[in-house]
């Protein structure tokens, strides 16, 4: 089995692109995105999609782009929700909507073939310069969710490895580390996968490789070129 990640993938139904005012990279995105996850991604693999899923406002309409991943090759597909998935409501509605291979995060984690994923959203920190007093809440309850996430997938004894997915990155947009990253490191994370950055500076500055022991990867779909990232295996 092997492991893949995008993110941002922002599917629209087919209507205007929303996001080509981030340049020309995001021309055709759509069938770019399907293109290359059918040259990468087997049916014995799994896919971790790292939130920004889709335009749509309401939890049936976002369905239509969930269908569209879920027929996609991969045996599970793991789903966080992005600033922009307004849809997203509770994950209660969420699990009970999503196809059974398509799992939703959010502080929970599952166990898949001895690895382990777990995920929620993120946010902006209180060290990011983009942070003000009303991302506070926001803040607090995505570091509290993240936090049972990891606990969860820890119990649940990640053999060949404990992969993390989140939407924000656990680093500002000037490359900073924030509270996300210190909490990340004090668990046996594998691997920590993420999206949100679509500016050139933003790729320049963010940290990724490995750092204590953790791979830190940008999944965002346009710094990929719209291709899948290999996460995990050969």
């Amino acid at each position: 089995m092997k492991i893949w990640g995008i993110a941002d993938t922002h599917l629209a139904e087919n209507r205007v692109n929303t996001m080509a005012c981030y340049g020309s990279v995001w021309e055709k995105h759509r069938e770019k995105i399907i293109e290359n996850w059918h040259s990468t991604v087997s049916n014995q693999d799994t896919v971790l999609i790292g939130g920004d899923t889709t335009w749509a406002t309401d939890l049936s309409r976002a369905m239509i782009d969930i269908n569209l991943l879920n027929d996609l090759p991969g045996k599970q597909k793991f789903i966080v929700k992005g600033n922009h998935d307004v849809w997203w409501k509770t994950l209660n509605d969420v699990n009970k909507a999503m196809p059974q291979s398509m799992i939703p995060l959010s502080g929970n984690a599952i166990e898949t073939d001895g690895h382990v994923i777990c995920g929620t959203m993120g946010w902006l920190a209180p060290n990011d310069p983009s942070f003000d007093s009303l991302d506070m809440n926001f803040f607090r309850k995505e570091l509290a969710l993240l936090d049972e996430a990891l606990q969860a997938a820890e119990q649940l004894d990640p053999k060949n490895g404990l992969h993390l997915l989140l939407h924000f990155p656990p680093f500002t947009t000037t490359g900073l580390e924030t509270p996300f990253f210190e909490l990340i490191t004090r668990y046996p994370v594998s691997t920590c996968t993420f999206g949100h950055f679509h500016l050139a500076h933003e790729w320049e500055c963010v940290p990724q490789g490995k750092i204590d022991g953790i791979d830190f990867r940008l999944i965002a779909t346009d710094f990929l070129q719209h291709k899948p990232y290999l996460v995990w295996g050969d």
